[in-house]
């Protein structure tokens, strides 16, 4: 298992929603997957829990275009419709992710690099979009069984994860520059612009991305602004909206603040006002 973070720190967090004033409430851990994993997995995390005594916390995460293999385990019953331990396969998530956390438990998860669950493993990413369900027994070609430990569980992740031969899909390969470049390039804030990027013609471009992310290029072009859009206002109290809109390429104010309140529920102004630092 890769170095873990020491501590997290009392700020904000890309994705997730409000970290800065819930470090109390939950333990967030994130570190390297080995080598040979990495070439699927941007990273490990964990998030484990006692509130018995606070009783229960809605937790909300802006996702990203990303498949995750969970570890679940606890007292709090059920989690995502699955009797507790569990090991699951979680879709992209085409929202925000909404959960409850309570009483006293755990996950450990990998998080896949955009197409790598697809690289690694050839299912259809779209298949699984919005969707959770168990690991099944042909995933890793046999059954797995996993401790209710975080660091025996994601070692054994990261080993039937990275126990993978052969070279990698070309076509993974060149998605994952995409992906990069629109999630790093803040010039590209429209779908024709990413396609003069792309290896591929428009059409297959979206056939790639449905294929191997789950889900079309627009997407991920808007949602990485989104949680861009989040971060600014978590992070820079005071920010003038309006410019923060035009900065990442939404046509005005009006734009930004539809798409705002059409993923989170609520408006960039009143965001700032529930979470601004």
């Amino acid at each position: 298992m890769g170095a873990r973070d020491i501590g997290t720190p009392a700020a904000p967090v890309r994705g997730l929603v409000g970290r800065a004033g819930n470090t109390s409430v939950f333990d967030l851990d994130r570190w390297a997957p080995s080598d040979a994993t990495a070439r699927f997995v941007e990273h490990f995390w964990s998030v484990n829990w006692d509130l018995r005594h606070q009783g229960p916390f809605d937790s909300t995460v802006i996702t990203f275009p990303s498949l995750h293999i969970t570890h679940e385990w606890g007292d709090d019953g059920p989690r995502h419709g699955f009797p507790l331990p569990n090991t699951l396969v979680h879709g992209v998530v085409e929202r925000v992710f909404r959960t409850t956390i309570s009483e006293r438990g755990c996950v450990v998860g990998a998080r896949f690099r955009p197409g790598g669950f697809t690289a690694r493993f050839g299912r259809d990413a779209a298949a699984l979009t919005g969707r959770v369900q168990l690991v099944d027994d042909e995933l890793f070609n046999g059954a797995i069984h996993l401790e209710d430990n975080i660091g025996a569980a994601s070692a054994r992740l990261d080993e039937f994860i990275g126990d993978s031969r052969g070279e990698l899909d070309s076509t993974y390969v060149s998605l994952s520059r995409l992906v990069d470049r629109i999630r790093d390039d803040s010039q590209l804030h429209r779908v024709e612009q990413v396609m003069q990027h792309s290896p591929w013609s428009a059409r297959t471009t979206q056939r790639v991305f449905r294929r191997y992310v789950g889900v079309p290029v627009k997407w991920v072009l808007c949602r990485y602004r989104l949680q861009q859009a989040a971060l600014e206002i978590e992070s820079r109290p005071g920010m003038d909206h309006a410019d923060l809109a035009i900065s990442l390429g939404w046509y005005d104010q009006a734009h930004f603040i539809n798409d705002f309140r059409a993923m989170l529920g609520t408006t960039p102004g009143e965001y700032a006002t529930t979470h601004g630092s």
